[in-house]
């Protein structure tokens, strides 16, 4: 069944917000990255998960001290259900002054976002993993 008009602004409102972040992350912005967070996230592969915006913001705000990469983002798959969204996709770490193996991660990540009463959308739980290799056996 293909998407809706209305189905078509909200990916491209999420594909947006994916940008968002990238452009955010890469210049150390953390006003840029914390407009699509709500008042709590939940970050699955921190020890202490449940965040306040201001945990969150914190948290990014002492990432980008340590500094030593940039990130590519690519959301490959997104799902509208309603008010809340399901995006897949992959994030590439470049560490700086690096080259050869080590210089590159690739990670594969899901966020839940969730539509706001302005029609906005706010991410609201999130991980990434690195890739794994897997083929499969005979």
């Amino acid at each position: 069944m293909p998407a809706t008009q209305s189905q078509t602004d909200d990916i491209a409102q999420l594909q947006h917000m994916a940008r968002e972040f990238e452009a955010g992350f890469n210049t150390s912005d953390v006003d840029r990255i914390m407009h699509f967070y709500g008042d709590t996230y939940v970050d699955i592969n921190l020890r202490q998960p449940v965040q306040s915006k201001a945990e969150r913001r914190t948290y990014f705000a002492e990432l980008f001290k340590r500094g030593g990469f940039q990130v590519k983002i690519g959301p490959d798959d997104i799902q509208v259900h309603g008010d809340f969204a399901f995006v897949r996709g992959t994030v590439e770490l470049i560490r700086a002054g690096m080259t050869g193996d080590g210089a590159r991660i690739e990670l594969r990540y899901l966020e839940i976002a969730r539509r706001q009463p302005d029609g906005c959308w706010q991410v609201m739980w999130g991980m990434d993993g690195p890739v794994q290799e897997y083929t499969p056996t005979a």
